[in-house]
């Protein structure tokens, strides 16, 4: 198998690793909820980035783009139609990078709704408004970066004469990976200091606060990418590699808490109940009471509870859930109702 075909065919099986994990939420959801929220709806649309952006980059691999070593230009004729393939395949480079952000920022909204609903209701609206605020700007950097190397802009594409570094894209990947970097610690950290402070076993609360720092494997994945492209003038076939593992970390840390989460109230809810102590309690009066996740308790900001809450918590069925936070930590509190 040539080196272009073996860079399809890991492109398309961890593709489609990630489309895989991606549905397995979505069904797994909707068997459970019958009905989707924010996160199911961005991971939808992270489905079809992520398939299109896998399309046009299978494009720029079979045709080739303008991205090539000096030497080879020096002993290599170029046939006409070569030259136009060679420009559809760095057009479908830029695109590429374009989905690829795309993709990448939306997996990052869908941490972002679950960190929402595990922290609704302790007043942090400040905080959340900062963290969408910061998603959106450093978005909008990481698609302009795309446009704005080449000058001039017909560079992006052109295969004679050479249009030099530029169409590499070196720069726009360092800014893209920097941001991608920060945004990454930024989500990790925000959950992380109330998740330790959740009143749950140590191996329970250990699990909990790992599914989040799997978002560690997208940073070192990214810096790697990173390096390995700065120590050459185009992107090789080994940096392809790394970018769509990176699409797939990226899939695991998105959907990863969810799905935990859906497993564990399936297939864990007796022995947590019976860990509990609720097993033996009436199942009538399986309220508030046998819901409530001991979170921030020692503060006492966390600790009034509106009675509108109460009164709204209290009236849910015995089995219904729509909180993220219930389904990842297999418990509930009103706050989170």
């Amino acid at each position: 198998m040539s080196e272009k075909s073996t860079e399809i065919a890991v492109q398309w099986a961890l593709t489609g690793l990630s489309v895989a994990i991606m549905l397995a939420r979505l069904v797994m959801r909707w068997q459970r909820l019958r009905k989707f929220e924010m996160g199911d709806y961005l991971t939808m649309a992270a489905i079809f980035a992520i398939l299109l952006r896998s399309s046009v980059e299978n494009v720029a691999l079979v045709y080739g783009t303008n991205q090539i070593h000096p030497t080879a230009r020096k002993k290599h004729y170029f046939t006409p139609e070569e030259i136009s393939r060679r420009e559809i395949g760095a057009k479908m480079t830029m695109v590429n990078r374009v989905l690829y952000t795309v993709y990448i920022w939306l997996q990052k909204c869908v941490v972002m709704s679950i960190i929402q609903h595990l922290l609704k209701g302790l007043e942090l609206y400040t905080t959340l408004t900062f963290y969408w605020s910061t998603i959106a700007v450093t978005f909008v950097v990481s698609v302009v970066m795309c446009f704005v190397e080449c000058q001039p802009f017909h560079n992006y594409w052109a295969v004679f004469p050479d249009p030099g570094k530029c169409a590499a894209g070196r720069l726009q990947l360092i800014v893209f990976s920097i941001l991608e970097m920060i945004t990454d610690f930024m989500l990790m950290a925000l959950p992380l200091r109330f998740l330790i402070k959740v009143q749950r076993p140590f191996m329970a609360k250990l699990r909990l606060i790992g599914l989040f720092l799997v978002g560690i494997g997208i940073i070192a994945v990214t810096l790697a990418r990173l390096l390995m492209n700065l120590l050459k003038f185009h992107r090789s076939g080994a940096s392809h590699h790394i970018a769509n593992v990176e699409l797939l970390f990226a899939a695991i840390v998105a959907n990863g808490p969810p799905i935990y989460g859906m497993l564990n109230m399936k297939y864990g809810s007796s022995s947590q109940r019976y860990a509990t102590g609720q097993s033996n309690r009436n199942p009538s009066n399986a309220g508030l009471g046998d819901q409530q996740l001991d979170t921030f308790r020692s503060n006492s900001t966390f600790s009034k509870q509106p009675q509108a809450r109460l009164a709204e918590w209290s009236a849910r069925k015995n089995d219904e859930t729509d909180s993220h936070e219930e389904l990842i930590t297999g418990r509930s509190h009103p706050f989170y109702a």
